[in-house]
């Protein structure tokens, strides 16, 4: 499973290298367009390209100090499309369940409602 910074990484890396091979980054350039919350610097850059490496999610051909030269496999491709699928059936879910509520919300005070103006007709309690 990727940590937020790994997949903050490879989703920018996957949406810079669309229907190209490898390509070259300047590490100020990958620090800069993560989000800034995760706190990343020069040393954990260098720990989630190798982590991405590792697990086959990019090929890097070179790492230096101000550059890397790195292309996203066809798994890291795909981690990043099932993780935004899973997001959109997550959210359709939740508006169902919205849904569902409020219209039980609905039933249950007609059928409320309905009981006690019966009660009321029949001569109340």
């Amino acid at each position: 499973m990727l940590d937020k910074r790994c997949f903050a990484l490879l989703n920018y890396i996957t949406a810079s290298c669309e229907n190209t091979g490898y390509k070259v980054f300047d590490t100020e350039e990958l620090l800069i367009n993560l989000p800034k919350e995760f706190g990343l610097d020069e040393q954990g850059l260098k720990e989630c390209v190798y982590s991405l490496c590792e697990r086959e999610y990019i090929s890097v051909k070179y790492y230096d100090e101000k550059q890397v030269c790195l292309s996203p496999l066809p798994k890291g491709r795909l981690i990043f499309e099932s993780r935004k699928e899973e997001t959109e059936k997550e959210t359709k879910a939740v508006k169902r369940y919205f849904i569902y509520s409020f219209l039980g919300g609905v039933v249950g005070g007609i059928f409320a409602f309905s009981f006690a103006l019966i009660i009321k007709l029949l001569g109340g309690i």
